[in-house]
């Protein structure tokens, strides 16, 4: 088994935990997997808010490090829903395209998670439309192609 790209990898892991802390929302989990596929490895985080009362998490990053030490974009994932993400799957609006650099994921998690939270409102407040953009990203239900 390599240690290529081992040390790089926990430093995104230390990131990861960072960044989610800075967002003022708590560590779910930060895993790191070896991946030959990808010739490296890859880095998965989730995070939750305060008193958060689903097993599922409300927000997740990925990125990969190649066995040379170099980091790809971190991808972030998130429903803008309060209730259970999981059985929500198709109702719930989600985050598309919402890609940063590891030096921007503080703030770019910060951001994400305002603009989730305007989401929920509008939601609430009944003003549904398909596809919602109120501030750096686009929020639309899942299109599984049915």
């Amino acid at each position: 088994m390599t240690r290529a790209g081992k040390e790089p990898a926990e430093d995104v892991k230390r990131a990861f935990r960072r960044a989610i802390k800075l967002a003022g929302l708590k560590v779910h989990r930060v895993e790191m997997h070896k991946t030959e596929g990808i010739n490296g490895r890859l880095i998965q985080g989730s995070a939750n808010p305060e008193g958060w009362p689903h097993e599922c998490p409300a927000l997740e990053i990925s990125t990969t490090v190649d066995f040379g030490g170099n980091v790809g974009p971190v991808t972030i994932r998130c429903a803008a829903t309060d209730e259970d993400p999981l059985p929500n799957t198709f109702i719930a609006r989600r985050v598309r395209g919402c890609c940063c650099q590891l030096r921007d994921l503080p703030a770019t998690l910060k951001m994400v998670w305002a603009e989730r939270q305007e989401i929920v409102d509008l939601v609430k407040r009944g003003e549904l439309v398909d596809s919602m953009f109120v501030g750096r990203w686009t929020w639309e239900t899942p299109d599984f192609g049915v």
